[in-house]
């Protein structure tokens, strides 16, 4: 098991997500977006868990965003909702399709999907935010 190796699985998973077609995956929170959609992770929270006398747990939790360009065009407006509805259900099952990233972790889990809008280099992204879970029982040695 390794950190590294789990984070290259979380990236080749969203990478075979194709429905919506997402022009990249960024590892790491954009600070601008070149091309729509984009899909994003970034790591968001690590707590430790199931401390023993040798070691240590851990629960780390990824944000994934994808961030879908506003338009005045009501027809975009309402394809994006769809696509919205389909990164969402797509990105769940690619993720619970390697549930042990490869055996980099000992399970993972998908959190509950929000949707909301964020402002960035005066445009207007309609996003999806997902929490994911990376669990990792035994990740820090205890040497006494």
């Amino acid at each position: 098991m390794s950190r590294s190796g789990a984070i290259d699985r979380i990236d080749a998973l969203l990478a075979t997500v194709s429905d919506p077609a997402f022009t990249a995956v960024l590892r790491g929170e954009p600070l601008a977006i070149a091309g729509s959609p984009l899909l994003a992770f970034w790591l968001t929270n690590r707590k430790e868990t199931a401390e023993t006398l040798t070691n240590v747990g851990s629960i780390t939790t990824f944000t994934i965003r994808g961030y879908f360009r506003m338009q005045a065009s009501q027809d975009v407006r309402e394809s994006v909702e769809l696509d919205i509805w389909d990164a969402i259900y797509n990105i769940g099952s690619a993720l619970r399709g390697d549930a042990d990233l490869a055996g980099n972790c000992d399970d993972s889990s998908v959190g509950d999907a929000t949707t909301g809008f964020v402002s960035m280099g005066g445009l207007t992204f309609r996003t999806i935010t997902i929490p994911f879970e990376v669990d990792i029982l035994e990740e820090t040695t205890i040497t006494p």
